[in-house]
């Protein structure tokens, strides 16, 4: 037998209902009981088991419901009336407890990935900014760089050098020495709609393993 003949059934779902149904009557258990020796019809049945032809097509629709019986052919009886042929289902049925929703669970694991979105969103800073500082020149002789206002006079570890760059071009340094601001704000974008995204993803996990439960 594979897994694909083992059914597991919820308790209290409506499959499990069903089944309970079927088979909570001794005529339906008389009834599979015969149907597991061979298949036969509903008149053959009700010939076997001395009941109303009635009452074995009452059962054999709940236990056809139910998923226990299946019909495997027809046939044509002697006065020219299609017949159908019952037989029981080759499988194993399961009734498995109720299950309970972790909530827990869930909400820890979306946790867990807005952690990584985090990381991936400081790593798109960070990057960008390491390369910036690889690229920017160092200041000449080991000094510190000091930021001046035109024609000030900056201390360096040499003799006094006169600054003769102009505000505008200070501040064009100062600015490509920062991440451009498209990056933070792609960035900023980025890391929003992903936690968006994953507390929408979270909140309909949830709602759907309610709904099933």
């Amino acid at each position: 037998m594979t897994d694909e003949n083992v059914v597991v059934v919820e308790q209290g779902s409506s499959e499990a209902q069903k089944i309970a149904k079927a088979m909570s009557s001794p005529t339906s258990a008389d009834l599979f009981n015969a149907l597991s020796d061979c298949p036969m019809s509903a008149t053959a049945l009700a010939e076997r088991s001395s009941l109303p032809l009635t009452t074995v097509k009452y059962h054999l629709e709940n236990m056809l419901s139910a998923g226990l019986i299946e019909v495997t052919d027809t046939r044509w009886s002697a006065k020219g009336r299609e017949m159908k042929i019952y037989a029981v289902k080759d499988q194993v049925v399961i009734i498995a407890p109720k299950k309970k929703v972790d909530v827990r669970g869930i909400v820890e694991r979306y946790g867990v990935a807005a952690g990584a979105l985090a990381i991936i969103c400081a790593l798109g800073l960070a990057i960008p900014s390491t390369l910036l500082g690889f690229i920017q020149p160092a200041p000449p002789h080991g000094g510190l760089p000091m930021v001046a206002k035109s024609g000030a006079v900056v201390m360096d570890v040499g003799q006094p050098t006169l600054l003769t760059a102009s505000p505008t071009e200070m501040m064009t340094d100062a600015a490509n020495s920062a991440i451009p601001l498209w990056i933070h704000d792609a960035v900023t974008v980025f890391f929003v709609a992903g936690v968006v995204i994953l507390a929408l993803m979270m909140v309909y996990e949830v709602y759907s393993l309610k709904r099933g439960a």
